[in-house]
């Protein structure tokens, strides 16, 4: 490879040098150095937003506990240059993290990280593929192991993982439930043949039990907390509490997930039925061919429209903060994708 291809390249980043408000996120000029042996160097087109880089900017988050860092976990970009066998220039790739870079105009990256992208498929909606799928991938098919036919609830299923799980689990042949409250909730959740339980107005322990007597075979939960026995009690023998996020207090956020997961981790000793945590940053790094194979498969299906993955707003990198701002005061809902431009 020609030297110069070496050279290291100016970017921009969004930093966080000290826990905060909207206001520690900055935007600094530094440059990017060749790759290393086994890693290529990206220019990033777009990366996902989630609630964890909210949660990591305030120091509430368990996986991000030291600044300065740039948030986010999941990008798509262009092949700039590697060093070794890795991918062509000018390849659209795109990549989960297990720790969190992706809020940048370069990046370099191990190359077993990146996966190329179907000629075609938008970068733009690939970029709300990573994260959100993998999550519901790994709860399907890694912890619960759900048998077709099987009847399941989907906590917060109008939310990002919970839409992802109601499409995959339209794809196993599994009998829905989902737990939403949002207007048109019903509507779109009947699309992926998920049936709406309004969790503001319906108790969703007396619903499972009045409609299906037996229990059920899986519960997937983001939130923790008293949902997490209520939950427990409604599966029938042999079933499956897989909890993949925790909602905890203001301010209480990091030691309400310590709590939650030990919870979850002590119900798994009772006989009958078993819990399980999903926490997909560091489930990466544990099996990269599951990983792989994985995030190549739900690309494909995003091509195709297999799954259906949606965009709330495009913003430019430069505008992270009020992305951020916004979406504390929820006045916008989905996912939303910053671009380089």
């Amino acid at each position: 490879m020609a030297p110069q291809e070496y050279e290291a390249i100016p970017s921009r980043r969004i930093v966080v040098e000290r826990f905060g408000g909207v206001e520690e996120l900055r935007e600094v000029e530094t440059t990017v150095a060749a790759p290393p042996p086994g890693h290529t160097r990206v220019k990033v087109l777009a990366a996902g937003v989630g609630f964890t880089d909210l949660m990591a900017r305030a120091g509430e988050y368990l996986l991000q506990r030291k600044v300065p860092f740039s948030p986010g976990y999941e990008l798509v970009g262009e092949v700039v240059d590697t060093h070794g066998e890795g991918l062509a220039p000018g390849t659209l790739v795109a990549a989960a993290l297990p720790r969190m870079g992706a809020y940048t105009e370069y990046a370099v990256l191990p190359d077993w990280l990146l996966v190329p992208l179907p000629d075609g498929l938008d970068p733009h909606l690939a970029a709300a593929v990573p994260l959100d799928y993998l999550t519901a991938l790994s709860v399907l098919e890694t912890h619960a192991r759900v048998a077709r036919g099987g009847t399941v609830l989907i906590q917060g299923a109008g939310g990002g993982v919970g839409q992802a799980l109601s499409q995959l689990g339209r794809r196993s042949g599994l009998r829905m439930y989902g737990t939403a409250s949002a207007p048109g909730s019903a509507e779109r959740l009947a699309r992926y043949g998920v049936e709406h339980i309004d969790y503001r107005r319906q108790d969703f322990e007396t619903v499972i039990r009045e409609r299906e007597s037996h229990g059920i075979q899986a519960v997937f939960d983001h939130i923790g907390g008293a949902n997490l026995a209520k939950s427990h009690r409604i599966l029938a023998p042999g079933g499956v509490l897989v909890s993949y996020a925790f909602v905890g207090r203001p301010g209480h956020m990091i030691g309400d997930t310590i709590r939650g997961a030990a919870r979850v981790k002590l119900m798994n000793m009772r006989p009958g039925r078993r819990t399980a945590l999903c926490m997909l940053p560091k489930e990466l790094n544990a099996n990269r061919d599951w990983y792989r194979t994985g995030l190549a498969r739900l690309l494909a299906l995003a091509h195709t429209g297999g799954i259906e993955p949606t965009i709330a707003a495009h913003h430019p990198l430069a505008k992270a903060a009020d992305v951020h701002a916004a979406l504390e005061r929820r006045e916008i809902t989905g996912k939303i994708v910053l671009t380089a431009s």
